[in-house]
């Protein structure tokens, strides 16, 4: 592995990237759905989606396999999860794991009578690849890729502020909308936010 990676692939997503996400995605915000949780944070490190997404009073459940002091459960593998907990997952996932969570956040939202969709913070590479692509756009494409226009800069969640190689990066927040009614495949619609 390249070591001037972070080992889990840990890089915490800046606020104001999470809250550019919720203005796009008012469905969020309804809490209007019988769960005891709207949204799901798979990946959630130290809290940064989730406490924004607190912060907007979306009663978020929040886990993650590495124990960093925040969470309502620690050590969850999401990847080994059979049963989703909330209608919706939003997560800045691991990149070196993205594939994986994209297919899975797919069957556990389609699997639940809740699951209504994901939210994924990605690079904007992620739409790149013939594997990714026959793997997960082809049958399963996002509904909107909402584009950053300023490039946001991830800082490794080893480092206390940005060093050389913690650049500004071309990302995106991914949103599919399970609907188990639809038959075709549509384009997805992008925004730039």
């Amino acid at each position: 592995m390249d070591s001037s990676r972070e080992k889990d692939d840990y890089y915490p997503t800046p606020p104001d990237a999470t809250k550019k996400m919720i203005d796009c995605c008012p469905w969020l915000l309804c809490n209007n759905n019988q769960t005891s949780y709207d949204v799901w944070e798979p990946a959630c490190g130290e809290g940064h989606i989730s406490e924004v997404l607190k912060d907007h009073s979306i009663k978020t459940y929040s886990t993650d396999l590495v124990d960093r002091g925040y969470g309502d459960l620690r050590n969850i593998d999401f990847l080994m999860e059979q049963k989703s907990l909330a209608p919706w997952i939003v997560t800045n996932p691991p990149y070196k794991l993205a594939n994986e969570f994209v297919k899975h956040a797919y069957k556990l939202q389609e699997q639940s009578k809740d699951g209504e969709g994901f939210i994924f913070l990605l690079r904007l590479a992620f739409l790149e690849g013939q594997k990714r692509y026959e793997e997960i756009f082809q049958h399963t494409p996002p509904d909107t890729v909402l584009v950053h226009t300023k490039r946001l800069t991830l800082i490794r969640g080893d480092h206390e502020s940005a060093w050389y190689g913690s650049g500004k990066t071309a990302m995106a927040w991914f949103v599919w909308k399970i609907n188990r009614f639809k038959k075709d495949v549509d384009q997805p619609s992008i925004q730039w936010i």
